[in-house]
């Protein structure tokens, strides 16, 4: 029996690696029409890189636009919006429809990215990830009923949260840096835990009282309502 070369042996193994290199880069759309079940419009039940193909209209205050089930999920607006029905257009007062629905949901996953686009209107929250690994970046996330963004662990950057009927940004052991909140009813920023920030512009939020609970080192480079964060 003849037995394959060395050289043989790396060609195959340099296909099979290109091959899983394919399957791993593979982009897997949301199709805007999509409604997976009562309650849900698209809901995620395995790793992978997907992103919309168009904005995702929500028009029931209690539906969640997209809910992961999986770990490892990446979800690209790819410069669209999930645009649900609440209207939050004169803060402080309450935002109007009110719901249970959320732009994105996770609960208990690992390794959630969410970036490049818009979440408005959702009657819950914008993106609520309770995950311990969760990224956000260059997402704006501006007039959701009970807040902007829900993280438990993660980061957030280069995002904008304004307008919202709640905290601009919640969560704990978070890392903040160079966002814009602003306009929100509560605090631009209410962070708990092992949580940082730095290089972001908070205003208007909270009544122009507070902008966050946390206190800003003086290198952090933090703005509340123009000047240095206390």
């Amino acid at each position: 029996m003849r037995h394959p070369s060395l050289q043989q042996c790396a060609t195959i193994i340099l296909l099979a690696w290109q091959s899983l290199s394919l399957a791993a880069e593979r982009v897997i759309p949301i199709d805007p029409a999509r409604t997976d079940k009562p309650g849900f419009m698209v809901v995620i039940e395995a790793p992978g890189h997907y992103q919309l193909a168009g904005n995702l209209k929500v028009t029931d205050a209690n539906t969640t636009a997209i809910e992961i089930n999986a770990d490892n999920v990446i979800i690209d607006l790819h410069g669209f919006a999930i645009q649900g029905a609440t209207r939050c257009q004169q803060l402080p007062a309450p935002c109007w429809p009110l719901g249970t629905g959320n732009g994105i949901h996770a609960v208990n996953r690992s390794h959630v990215t969410v970036r490049n686009g818009i979440v408005q209107g959702m009657g819950n929250y914008g993106i609520y990830l309770e995950s311990n690994s969760a990224n956000l970046d260059h997402v704006v996330l501006s007039r959701n009923g009970h807040g902007g963004a829900v993280f438990f662990g993660g980061v957030i950057s280069n995002s904008v949260a304004e307008t919202n009927g709640g905290d601009g940004i919640f969560g704990v052991d978070l890392k903040v840096n160079r966002n814009i909140m602003r306009g929100n009813q509560l605090l631009g920023l209410a962070a708990h835990g092992q949580s940082s920030f730095s290089g972001n512009k908070l205003s208007a939020n909270n009544g122009n009282a507070a902008q966050t609970n946390l206190k800003s080192a003086a290198a952090a480079g933090n703005t509340c309502n123009a000047t240095a964060c206390p």
